[in-house]
C-alpha cells in the first residue's frame, strides 16, 4: 500500500477502507487508459508557402497550399499576377501523421497542392491572398512577396529573329528564323567542354518560345531538337569568340498592321557554373529528358563524358530577350475591295460538289466547297453564298457563316442548299475573292458549274392529280377528279390544344341496330303463329303419350289396357289378332305368376303394335297461309333487307376485327408510348399557345410560297411539323392537331408520315371529315392498290360514289344528321306498315328507302370501315422488310415495302418492328421507317 501511496485513516474501518482503495485503484487505471488512448481533434488550417523569396527572370519557384485537417473543401485556384506564369505542378499530394506524445495522440491529414510560378521580368511580385471554402467555412491565406532580378546575361547568351522579307501585308505568310548563340561553359578542373548537345540540354523548362512555340512542341513530339554547329561570333566587346549557334524556323501571319511580333518569347538557359562527380553510380542512366535532362537526383549529366560520371551540380539563369529585325506590316488596301472579300491574303484556288445531283425543288443538295492555298487555312473564310445573287435567286441558302475543317493546304465547308423550283439545270460558280501580295491586286477565282436536274416537288406533283380546297393551290390538270379535293385548312382555335381520347365506333352502331331490332321484333310478334312449334295431330299425340305410358309400365295388366285403349280410341284398322295376341299373353303373365320375367317381352310386342298404329295415321299438314307481304311490300322489304344488310354486315366485320385490332394496338403502342413519355415535356398552357400560333403561322407561309419557292415552302412546312410535333410530344392529343400535322407532312412530301396521322385523327374523332377524305386522296396519289376505289359498276362502287358526292356538298356532322335521320325514319316507316299496312309503303317506302341506300351507303364507307386499320403505317420509300431484327440479316426478296403501305403489327423489339403485310408476309422492319399507330 505504500508503493501506491495510500495514506490510510484510522477513523475509518479496515474493511471499508479495503473497499474504497480498490475503487480508487479502478479509476486510476480507467483515467490512465482513456489518457493514453486520446486523440486530440484540431480544427481546419490553411497554409500557403514559397520555396524562395528571391527569384531569377525566367527560373521557377514553387509555391505550396497545404490544406490540413478538413473534412472537404473546394478546389484552390490561384489569381492571375501579371508579369508572372502561373502553372499548377499537378495533382495534390496527400499525407496522413499521427503523432504520440505523453499518451496524448494526434492526427494530422494533409492535402498539398503545387504551382511552378516564373517571373517573366524584373521587379517586386506580391501573391494574393488565396480564398478556400474549407468545412463549409471561407479560409484564407495571408499575401506572399518575392523579388524577381534579372541574371546578367553578359556574352553567354544572344538571341535574334530575322525574316525573309522587308514589308508584307496583313495575313501574309512570313517565314521566321530564330537565332540563338550559346556560349560554350568550360570547367578548369576537369578541363572539359561541354559539347553543343550538352549546352542544348541546359535551356530551362522555363523558356516561353512565343511564336516558335507550336515548332518546337512538333520537335518534342518526333523526339528532335534543332542542331547546333559551332561558329565564330562578335561579343560585347567587338572580339570574335567561340558560340553554339541554333536556328529554328516558323511561319507565322501577322494580323495587324505595324512591327511584327512575335508573342512573349523569352529564352532561359541554366548556365552551368559547376561540374562534380557524380553521387550515384547509375546518374547516366538517366539522360532521357529533352529540355533538360535531369537526373533523378537533381543533377545533370552528359552522355560524353558518362565514363567520368560528371553532372551538373550548380547553374545560374540566364535570359535572352530576342531582338527582332524590323518587319513593315501593311494593311490590305481599302480601294477596290470586292464586296464578297472576307480578308484572305495568299494565292488560292476552289472547287465544288454536290451530290446529290437530281431532285424534286425544295429537296436538299449537300455542297461541298474547297479551299487550298499557301495562307493561313484556319482564317479562311467560306464565301459567302447568301450573298451572291446568282445563286440565292435559284436556290435557298443558309445564312450562317460555315464552319470548315482543316486538312493540310485545304480547307473544306459543307452546306445544303435547296432549289427553289423545277427546271433548274445547274449550281452556278462559286467565287472566292482574295488579295494576291505578290500582285498587290484583289483576284477573284471560281469554281466549275455543276449540273443538276431539278424535277417538280411531290407536294406539286400532288396537286396536279387530285387538285385541292384552295384556288391558291388548286390544279386544273385534266387527271384531276372533280370530286377529289384536299382540305388543307389548318385548326388555329384552342380545340387543336385540347386533348381528346380515343374513340369507338360501337355507340354509333349500336343507334344504329336498336331500331332495326325494334322492326324485326314487332314483325316477330305480329307473326309469331308462324313460329309455334307444335307435336303433330291429336292421334299423334296420344300414341307418342302411350309409348311413355308402356315404357314405364309396372305390370302386364298395365300394358294390356294401354295398347287395348289407344287401339279403340283411334279406330285403327290394325289386324286385331295381333292385338288379342298381346292381351291374352299379358292375362297369362298376370295370373300364371311371371310377371317380372315376361313384363319387358310384353312392353317390346305392345311398342311393335303402336308403331304399326303409328304409321295407320295421317300426318299433319297445315293449310298454307296467305302472303307474308302484299304486292308493292315486296319493294319495300328488299330495301330494307340491303339496308339492314349495309348496316350489319360492316358492323359484323368491326367487331369480328376489333379484337384483333385492340391486340395490335396493344402492342404497337407499347412502343410508340414509351418513347412519347420519354420525349414528354411539361409545357404550359401559354406556351403551348405560342407553338400552335407559330406552327401554323410557318404553315401558312409555307402554303403562301409553295407556287414560286418549293424551297422556302419545304422550310416553312418543315418548321411546322417540327413544332407540331412538339405539342404532340408534351401530350396534346386529338383529331384537329392530327390533322394540322398531317396536312403540313403531306404538303413537304412526307406522305407516308401523313397518312399515319390522318388515321389517327380517325381513331379520336372517326367522322371527321376532313381527315378520311384527305387520308382517301393521299393513299390514292401513292397508288396504293388496297386502297382504290371500287369498281363503279358494283353496288359498292355506286354506293362509294354517291358518298363521295355527298361529301362535296355537305359537312361530316349534316351527313351524320341525315344518315341518322333517314335511318329511323325508314325504321319508323316499317314499324308503322305492320300496324296499318296500306297507308305508309304506298309513298314513302321507296323515296326513303333509295335515300337511305345512300346514306347507309356514305356509312358502310365512311363510318365502320375501322376493321381495316392498320397497326402502323410505311413511312419512308425506302422501308427494308428483313428476316429478323437487324441490319445485318437479308431482306425478304420477295416482298417490297411501299410509302403509305398499312402493316399489321405483331411485336416490336427495340428499334425494329415485326409487320405483316396484306398478303400475309412477315418480316421485321426498323422503328424509323413505319409509324407505330
Amino acid at each position: 500500500m505504500e508503493r501506491l501511496g495510500i495514506i490510510r485513516n484510522p477513523l475509518i474501518p479496515s474493511s471499508k477502507m479495503k473497499s474504497r482503495n480498490l475503487f480508487t485503484a479502478l479509476l486510476t487505471l480507467v483515467a490512465v487508459a482513456f489518457g493514453s488512448a486520446a486523440t486530440s481533434v484540431q480544427a481546419a488550417d490553411l497554409q500557403a508557402t514559397l520555396s524562395s523569396r528571391e527569384a531569377y527572370v525566367g527560373a521557377p519557384i514553387t509555391l505550396h497550399l497545404e490544406v490540413a485537417n478538413a473534412s472537404s473543401h473546394d478546389e484552390p485556384t490561384i489569381p492571375e499576377v501579371r508579369g508572372l506564369d502561373i502553372q499548377s505542378a499537378g495533382a495534390p499530394s496527400r499525407s496522413t501523421q499521427t503523432t504520440i506524445i505523453n499518451g496524448r495522440r494526434t492526427d494530422r491529414t494533409s492535402a498539398t497542392y503545387t504551382w511552378r510560378i516564373t517571373p517573366r521580368k524584373e521587379g517586386t511580385f506580391e501573391i494574393p491572398s488565396i480564398d478556400l471554402k474549407v468545412d463549409g467555412q471561407i479560409e484564407s491565406t495571408r499575401p506572399l512577396r518575392f523579388v524577381a532580378t534579372k541574371s546578367e546575361t553578359g556574352d553567354l547568351l544572344f538571341a535574334e529573329i530575322t525574316g525573309q522579307q522587308k514589308e508584307i501585308y496583313v495575313g501574309q505568310p512570313l517565314k521566321l528564323t530564330l537565332n540563338l548563340w550559346i556560349k560554350p561553359y568550360h570547367n578548369n578542373e576537369f578541363d572539359l567542354t561541354l559539347s553543343e548537345e550538352n549546352m542544348w540540354q541546359m535551356i530551362s523548362e522555363g523558356t516561353n518560345w512565343g511564336a516558335f512555340s507550336e515548332r518546337m512542341t512538333e520537335l518534342a513530339e518526333n523526339r528532335q531538337r534543332p542542331g547546333g554547329e559551332e561558329v565564330l561570333r562578335m561579343d560585347s566587346n567587338g572580339n570574335e569568340r567561340s558560340y553554339y549557334q541554333y536556328q529554328i524556323e516558323a511561319t507565322v501571319y501577322p494580323k495587324k498592321p505595324g512591327q511584327i511580333e512575335v508573342g512573349d518569347l523569352q529564352i532561359v538557359v541554366d548556365y552551368p557554373t559547376r561540374l562534380a562527380k557524380s553521387r550515384d553510380p547509375f546518374a547516366s542512366m538517366f539522360n532521357d529528358d529533352f529540355f533538360g535532362g535531369r537526373s533523378p537526383f537533381g543533377d545533370r549529366d552528359f552522355s560524353p563524358f558518362r565514363r567520368n560520371t560528371l553532372s551538373v551540380v550548380a547553374s545560374r539563369p540566364v535570359v535572352a530577350e530576342a531582338k527582332v529585325a524590323p518587319i513593315d506590316v501593311k494593311p490590305v488596301p481599302t480601294a477596290g475591295r470586292p464586296s464578297d472579300y472576307r480578308g484572305t491574303v495568299g494565292q488560292y484556288q476552289i472547287v465544288t460538289q454536290a451530290t446529290p445531283t437530281d431532285v424534286k425543288a425544295g429537296d436538299p443538295i449537300t455542297l461541298h466547297i474547297g479551299v487550298r492555298g499557301d495562307g493561313p487555312m484556319e482564317l479562311v473564310q467560306a464565301p459567302p453564298l447568301a450573298a451572291l445573287p446568282h445563286l440565292t435567286a435559284d436556290f435557298k441558302v443558309a445564312n450562317e457563316p460555315l464552319a470548315g475543317l482543316v486538312e493540310g493546304d485545304t480547307k473544306l465547308f459543307t452546306t445544303t442548299i435547296r432549289p427553289r423550283r423545277e427546271g433548274i439545270t445547274e449550281i452556278p460558280a462559286i467565287p472566292l475573292t482574295f488579295f494576291d501580295p505578290v500582285k498587290e491586286e484583289f483576284v477573284t477565282v471560281k469554281s466549275d458549274p455543276i449540273a443538276i436536274h431539278v424535277s417538280k416537288a411531290e407536294r406539286l406533283a400532288l396537286d396536279s392529280i387530285i387538285g385541292t380546297a384552295s384556288s391558291s393551290d388548286r390544279s386544273e390538270g385534266p387527271e384531276a377528279p372533280a370530286a377529289a379535293k384536299l382540305d388543307l385548312q389548318n385548326y388555329a382555335g384552342s380545340d387543336a390544344l385540347q386533348s381528346a381520347s380515343s374513340q369507338t365506333n360501337w355507340p354509333w352502331m349500336l343507334g344504329m341496330m336498336l331500331p332495326a331490332l325494334a322492326v324485326a321484333l314487332a314483325w316477330g310478334v305480329k307473326h309469331r303463329e308462324r313460329f309455334v312449334s307444335t307435336n303433330g295431330s291429336p292421334e299423334q299425340q296420344r300414341i307418342h303419350a302411350a309409348r311413355h305410358a308402356i315404357q314405364t309400365a309396372d305390370s302386364p295388366a298395365e300394358v294390356a289396357s294401354i295398347a287395348n285403349g289407344l287401339v279403340a280410341e283411334i279406330g285403327s284398322t290394325t289386324d286385331r289378332t295381333q292385338l288379342s295376341e298381346l292381351l291374352a299373353l299379358c292375362d297369362q303373365a298376370a295370373y300364371g305368376g311371371s310377371s317380372n320375367q315376361q313384363l319387358p317381352h310384353l312392353k317390346k310386342e305392345a311398342l311393335e303394335l303402336l308403331d304399326q298404329v303409328s304409321s295407320s295415321v295421317p300426318q299433319h299438314r297445315p293449310a298454307s297461309p296467305g302472303p307474308m307481304f302484299g304486292g308493292r311490300q315486296w319493294v319495300a322489304t328488299a330495301c330494307l333487307v340491303l339496308a339492314a344488310l349495309a348496316v350489319t354486315v360492316p358492323a359484323a366485320n368491326h367487331f369480328a376485327g376489333s379484337t384483333q385490332k385492340e391486340n395490335e394496338n396493344e402492342v404497337a403502342q407499347t412502343a410508340s408510348s414509351t418513347a412519347s413519355s420519354l420525349a414528354t415535356s411539361t409545357l404550359t398552357d401559354e406556351q403551348k399557345n405560342i407553338i400552335l400560333a407559330e406552327a401554323n403561322g410557318a404553315y401558312e407561309n409555307g402554303r403562301k410560297a409553295s407556287s414560286e419557292d418549293a424551297a422556302a415552302a419545304k422550310e416553312d412546312f418543315a418548321t411546322a411539323v417540327t413544332k407540331y410535333n412538339q405539342l404532340v410530344e408534351s401530350g396534346v392529343r386529338n383529331s384537329n392537331l392530327y390533322i394540322n400535322l398531317a396536312n403540313a407532312q403531306l404538303q413537304l412530301g412526307s406522305t407516308g408520315k401523313a397518312i399515319a396521322n390522318y388515321e389517327r385523327a380517325l381513331d379520336h374523332d372517326a367522322s371527321n371529315w376532313q381527315a378520311r377524305n384527305n387520308l382517301t386522296i393521299a393513299r390514292a396519289a401513292l397508288h396504293d392498290s388496297g386502297n382504290q376505289p371500287q369498281n363503279a359498276s358494283s353496288l359498292g362502287g355506286l354506293l362509294s360514289a354517291s358518298a363521295e358526292q355527298l361529301q362535296t356538298v355537305l359537312p361530316s356532322r349534316v351527313m351524320v344528321a341525315l344518315c341518322s335521320s333517314l335511318w329511323l325514319a325508314l325504321c319508323g316507316v316499317a314499324l308503322g306498315s305492320l300496324v296499318y299496312p296500306g297507308r305508309y309503303w304506298s309513298m314513302a317506302s321507296i323515296s326513303l328507302s333509295c335515300l337511305l341506300l345512300v346514306a347507309i351507303g356514305l356509312t358502310s364507307v365512311e363510318r365502320f370501315t375501322t376493321a381495316d386499320e392498320p397497326g402502323a403505317i410505311v413511312a419512308t420509300q425506302t422501308a427494308v422488310l428483313r428476316e429478323a431484327p437487324g441490319d445485318q440479316f437479308p431482306a425478304v426478296s420477295s416482298e417490297t415495302l411501299k410509302e403509305g403501305e398499312s402493316l399489321d403489327v405483331l411485336q416490336v423489339d427495340g428499334n425494329w418492328v415485326q409487320i405483316q403485310t396484306a398478303d400475309g408476309a412477315t418480316g421485321w422492319v426498323a422503328n424509323p421507317d413505319v409509324e407505330l399507330l
